[in-house]
């Protein structure tokens, strides 16, 4: 096992002091990337590793280096692993809001289908989507959700 997969797997772990210790070896490993374009910053960003993330920010890792998979960052990996545990942008939960008031039937969809944990979801005020949807009058946008498999 390299170097860089031994950082790698330590920054997935949380292990923040064989992070540390592998450092001390080696700068570099902050800034190398492995088979799939991604930094140990991603990985820990993804891990929610938050003093790794800050440890590897001092020691000059990339933070705006995409990973060669996805074409995405660190931000974006930290991103998708409050996704994973139900977590949504502020703008996401505004825009449906928005699409779901003005009959947007394309957005709505277009949502829904990039995050399906959104027909149980909430606006800002607390109101359910699917409450919303059905205020909405447009019988399409209900049925969305209401619809678990649309």
């Amino acid at each position: 096992m390299t170097d860089l997969d031994k950082v790698v797997e330590a920054a997935q772990r949380g292990d923040l002091e064989s992070v540390k210790a592998l450092l001390e070896r080696d700068g570099q490993l902050a800034r190398e990337k492995d088979a799939s374009g991604a930094t140990a910053l991603h990985y820990a960003a993804h891990g929610g590793h938050r003093r790794i993330v800050e440890l590897l920010a001092e020691r000059g890792a990339n933070m705006n280096c995409r990973d060669s998979r996805h074409g995405a960052t660190p931000t974006g990996w930290a991103i998708e692993y409050l996704r994973e545990l139900g977590g949504y942008l502020a703008i996401e939960l505004e825009d449906l809001a928005y699409a779901v008031q003005v009959g947007d039937v394309r957005w709505v969809k277009r949502f829904l289908t990039r995050f399906p944990g959104l027909r149980t979801g909430f606006d800002h005020n607390g109101t359910p989507f699917r409450q919303l949807a059905r205020e909405s009058g447009n019988p399409e946008i209900a049925q969305m959700f209401e619809d678990d498999a649309a």
